[in-house]
């Protein structure tokens, strides 16, 4: 009985010591250290480094559908610019659909000459009043690189102040500077001064209408055709020698020096204020030879136009957690697309059965035809102020609006006015014209990040005359419009558009 005991512990112990000894053998020699993402906090809410670097990077997001009601042929821009503004079953779209997509990345990095900054923003953009075959339109509209104050790369234009794009869906149908989604091509310099004070000074991609060519019977447009009809020598269309070498006219849209930038500003707690102004490069084309365009008789002396803005906005808490009004005024001569950056086209244009009303957008004129003929800047001013008020944390609503004025000289007059064509009878035509817009835009967020809302915004154009009858004939027919003598009337338009977005880590 003891022997069997006995082999009993000895069995037993064998048993745990090899049990033991299997457990101690599958245990790792040394822990690997697992590396987890740390949040960054020293930029703000949203970012982590990248595991094993020293950079902080925040992702963000936004997706995005809108139905708009009455925006013609371009959601952007508005009914009085491009084909829509023909009115027509074949080219206007009376109900329109945008869904946009986009990514940002956000990088920041301490080095021993400051904050290291790096922004990309990429997405697509889907319209119904765009052709099948551009569909989506796959796009990158911010990509900068910041350090030690510096700028380089596609970033907000250091021009801009006022925010149309915060208070409005139909932003560009404003007047006023902001290059909004777009952006804008800049290197520039920021020196802080501290208390919320700092300067700008910056070399900008030209935001060029072009110096347009009057020439016997046409006034060219300067960025396109907007309106695919010959009206009569008003000019709609753009001429150049390779097309239409008996029209005589060419500008010169595609060169020029960059423009330069610069700004004031001053951002403290009761809101911010900024002065800014820009010098533009309005060099022309050549003088006409003949029926078409050559170098031999040269080009107009060069001419600078120029651009000065004052922005203020003003946080109203008192009224409401989060209210604000904001304006800004430009003033400039030869640099009208800094009084609006929108429409990028050459004219304005609103037809309405035998009615139409038109302004054409440039940066000057000058009489293609007299060699000597000095480039006439035009004068463009503008207004843009918006007032946002917070029901509660979770509704809110804006209102806004904006006004344009464009006028030409007495010689640029002088020049349109006596040019043939629709202007043949230089009694009461006036090219001076003007616009204004007024709008409400409500939003609601249903939770955070995800709001719907619903803007309406009207549209006037003051039009320009081509005489004292105030008929324009229309010589070629195109997009569904007959040929025909049409009054020239101002113009109106109502639209509506309503939104559903969601932001993820904006």
């Amino acid at each position: 009985m003891k022997m069997v005991k006995s082999l009993l512990l000895v069995s037993a112990a064998g048993f745990v010591v090899a049990a033991t000894g299997a457990q101690a053998a599958d245990l790792p020699v040394k822990a690997k250290p697992v590396e987890y993402v740390k949040v960054c906090s020293l930029y703000g809410a949203g970012f982590y480094y990248v595991p094993g670097t020293d950079i902080c990077m925040k992702v963000g997001s936004y997706i995005r559908f809108q139905q708009d009601f009455g925006a013609g042929s371009s959601i952007s821009a508005g009914p009085m610019v491009g084909a829509g503004g023909r009115g027509t079953r074949v080219d206007t779209q009376d109900y329109s659909m945008r869904t946009r997509a986009v990514a940002t990345f956000d990088t920041r990095q301490q080095t021993a000459y400051g904050t290291l900054r790096t922004y990309l923003l990429m997405g697509f953009q889907q319209d119904s009043t765009l052709a099948p075959a551009t569909n989506p339109n796959v796009y990158m509209t911010r990509g900068f690189i910041q350090l030690a104050g510096f700028t380089f790369g596609k970033a907000v234009s250091f021009f801009d102040f006022a925010n149309t794009a915060a208070v409005a869906y139909n932003a560009g149908f404003n007047f006023n500077s902001s290059t909004g989604d777009a952006g804008q091509m800049v290197a520039g310099y920021t020196a802080q001064f501290g208390n919320g004070l700092s300067a700008t000074i910056a070399a900008e991609q030209s935001r060029r209408a072009s110096t347009v060519p009057v020439t016997g019977g046409v006034f060219s447009a300067s960025l396109g055709n907007p309106v695919g009809l010959d009206m009569g020598g008003i000019g709609f269309t753009q001429y150049n020698s390779a097309t239409s070498p008996a029209t005589r006219a060419q500008s010169a849209a595609g060169v020029g020096l960059t423009d330069i930038v610069g700004n004031i500003r001053i951002d403290q707690a009761w809101g911010s204020a900024q002065i800014s102004g820009a010098l533009h490069d309005a060099r022309a084309g050549y003088y006409v030879d003949g029926t078409n365009v050559y170098d031999v008789n040269g080009h107009p002396e060069d001419k600078w136009g120029w651009a000065i803005s004052g922005g203020l906005r003003l946080n109203a808490p008192m009224i409401g957690p989060g209210d604000y009004f904001q304006a800004q005024a430009i003033y400039t001569q030869g640099a009208i697309k800094y009084a609006s950056q929108t429409p990028s086209l050459g004219t304005m244009q609103k037809w309405h059965g035998n009615e139409v009303g038109y302004g054409f957008w440039t940066d000057g004129v000058y009489d293609a035809l007299t060699p000597g003929s000095e480039v006439q800047l035009t004068t463009a001013w503008s207004l843009f102020a918006s007032y946002e008020h917070f029901w509660t944390p979770s509704l809110r609503t804006s209102l806004y609006g904006s006004y344009i004025d464009v006028s030409h000289n007495g010689a640029a007059t002088a020049i349109i006015c006596t040019s043939g064509g629709a202007f043949s009878n230089d009694v009461g035509c006036n090219p001076d014209w003007s616009a204004f817009t007024i709008g409400t835009r409500s939003q609601w967020d249903i939770t955070k990040g995800l709001y719907v809302g619903l803007d309406v915004i009207y549209e006037k154009l003051n039009s320009a005359r081509p005489n004292s009858a105030g008929l324009l004939n229309a010589t070629t027919g195109a997009g569904a419009k007959a040929p025909g003598v049409y009054t020239v009337r101002d113009q109106d338009s109502w639209t509506a558009t309503w939104r559903i977005q969601r932001d993820i880590v904006p």
